[in-house]
This record gives structure tokens, sequence and C-alpha cells, in this order.
């Protein structure tokens, strides 16, 4: 019986929060003005602008959750008895697409690297198309921000809904991961031997910001959870850290080698999808989470060891349902209250199944 609340929870944060390539059926009632505060935010060009005109799908998508390693999480901190709220998605298809759009305007009229691995093709900075990219790329990324804080209003009213507790919005942590961003930065020069202070726009891919004292958020596979951590701002790695555990394999191999049966083990306990399109989401094709903060520990100081309670991940073919028994996708997380002992009951009951 003490099962039962957290199967609901989920349960509503399915029906509210669509997943993978779909959309919101109506946009939320606050994605309007929402759009309008992005793009005064960052002016969009004229490109994106005349999409954000005709396409319906870019409104109705703020506050959806991607696919692939992209999730939904209630967590609890490890020698506490707190419930934190986490997530991790991105711009979406409009974030995709912008990209994309990019891509073939660097490949049609940008400047061409030549490396020993083949050709990359790149927009200069101070060209008209490097700064329409710049501009659009912070619209894109301000959009991914928000889509992150709609998709915390539905899951955190869903978290009140079946607990009756509310979040504690003021200790949120809200870290982009993925992007690019304007540093003012000091770096070594080859050439002069001097050490320059300089604007520079740096892309951190597979990494997130870890400035000192910056809080940060480092997920895990599925089955793992998460570390809230503070950065110490190394400059070795332009003030960064990893932004996840890291694959060991990649997607095909992990849906041809891992067994179902082992899947569904390694969730056991936890509320979940076990769907077999997830499987290439399995905890074994990811890196060991708790190496890779020991690999790192002169970048980050971990805060936080989050383990996952209920879990909810986009995929696009649907299967049986999961109760994390043994069958059936920029993180934002907030801490919670503590629980009352009845949801400590209901944990252990949960983790026992």
């Amino acid at each position: 019986m003490y099962v039962y609340p957290v199967f609901k929870l989920q349960g509503l944060i399915k029906d509210r929060i669509p997943t993978s390539f779909e959309s919101h059926s109506q946009q939320l009632s606050w994605a309007k003005g929402t759009l309008q505060d992005i793009s005064r935010e960052h002016h969009p060009t004229d490109y994106l602008a005349a999409r954000l005109d005709r396409e319906t799908k870019i409104a109705k998508q703020l506050g959806t959750l991607g696919g692939g390693n992209h999730f939904i999480e209630v967590v609890y901190s490890e020698g506490s008895e707190q419930v934190w709220c986490m997530l991790h998605s991105g711009s979406r298809n409009v974030g995709n697409t912008t990209a994309s759009f990019y891509d073939q305007v660097a490949g049609n009229r940008g400047v061409a690297l030549r490396g020993h691995a083949g050709s990359l093709n790149y927009l200069e900075i101070d060209s008209a198309d490097g700064q329409d990219y710049l501009k659009d790329m912070q619209w894109c990324q301000a959009y991914a921000r928000e889509n992150r804080r709609s998709m915390l209003d539905l899951m955190v009213s869903s978290v009140e809904e079946v607990t009756g507790k509310r979040a504690d919005m003021s200790r949120a942590v809200n870290a982009h991961h993925n992007f690019c961003q304007c540093e003012k930065c000091r770096f070594y020069d080859h050439k002069t031997g001097a050490v320059k202070e300089k604007d520079l726009w740096v892309t951190r891919k597979g990494a997130t910001s870890a400035r000192a004292g910056q809080y940060g958020i480092i997920p895990g596979s599925m089955g793992v959870g998460s570390y809230i951590v503070k950065g110490r701002g190394a400059r070795g790695s332009w003030q960064s850290c990893s932004h996840g555990a890291g694959r060991t394999m990649s997607r095909t191999r992990a849906k041809k080698i891992i067994p179902q049966e082992d899947f569904e083990a390694s969730m056991r306990g936890i509320i979940c999808d076990t769907d077999p399109a997830v499987r290439d989401e399995a905890p074994q094709a990811y890196k060991d989470l708790g190496q890779v903060l020991k690999n790192q520990a002169d970048l980050v100081e971990v805060e936080h060891r989050l383990l996952p309670l209920v879990n909810v991940k986009g995929f696009e073919e649907k299967g049986s349902f999961s109760g994390g028994r043994s069958s059936s996708r920029g993180s934002f997380s907030p801490g919670g209250r503590k629980r009352s002992k009845s949801k400590k009951k209901q944990r252990k009951a949960s983790r026992r199944t």
C-alpha cells in the first residue's frame, strides 16, 4: 500500500509532460508569453523569427521531455531524508533544426578546415553568418532553460498533488549542459609567450561549467542517480567538468548485447519503464559514476549524492509498463522537503520490490 502513491506520481508526470517527438496538444498557458520574453532577451534572426510566426510546434514543445539520455526523476539524498525533483532536457526540435540549418550555412558559405581525419567547415565569428548563428544559438539555449523551467512547474505540482509537500525552490540548481557562452578568459599565448585576458566563446561539449563555488549537476545512468557538485574553478579545464557519466558503448551495441532480463534486474526497486526500446539507456551501457567523480576531484567537490526513486524517459516504441520490478530521455533540480516517516516506509517498500 505504500508503493501506490509513487506509481501515481509517475503516472501524473507521464500524463502531464509529453516525451520524445511528442508535443502538448495545446500550448501551455504561459508558452506565448515565455517565447516573447526569450525573444526580448535574445533577438532572433529573420530566419528564426519567421519560424516562430508559422510553426506552432515550437510553442507546443515548451515543457516537454526529449529522448535518449533525457530524463525526469524523483531522487533522494543519500544519508538524509531530503527528496529532490530532477530533470534533464534541452532545446527540443527548434534547437536541433536550427543547428542543422547553420550546419548547411557553414557547408555552403563557411571556411573549410582540413585535418588528418577529414574536413570541418566553420563560420567566422565576425562574419554576418557567424553573428546570425550566435544570435539564434543563444535564443535556443534560453528556450532550453525555459523548457526545463516549464517541465519543473508541471513536475513540482504533480509531486505536491501526491504528497502534499511543496518544493523549496530557493535551493534550485539550473545548469546548462552542452552549450556555448562568451566568457572573459585568461590564457597562455604560445606565439608571444604572454598571458592574455580576452572575451572568448567557450563551447562545452560533454561538459558543464564548474566555476569556483558554482553549483552543478552530474547525472549518471537511469539506475544509479546523480551528484550535485560545487565547482573549484580549475583553469586547466577552462573551469569545466564532465556533464555526466559517459557511455561505455554505443546505443546500437547496448541494445544488441545487454540482455533484457539484465536491464530489468538493474532497475529493480525503481519505479520506471524498462521497455526494450529504452534498453540503450541501461546502466550497463554507462561508466561508473563514482569513478568519474573521483577522476575529476580537482574540478568539483561533491555536495549531494542523489539516488533514484522514480524515473521517466522518452522513447518512441511504446511497449509494456514497468513499475521497476522486473518488466514492462542543459538539468534542473530543486531540493524538496524532508519525507515524513510514512514516505520513508514507502521508499523502503518500493526499493524492496
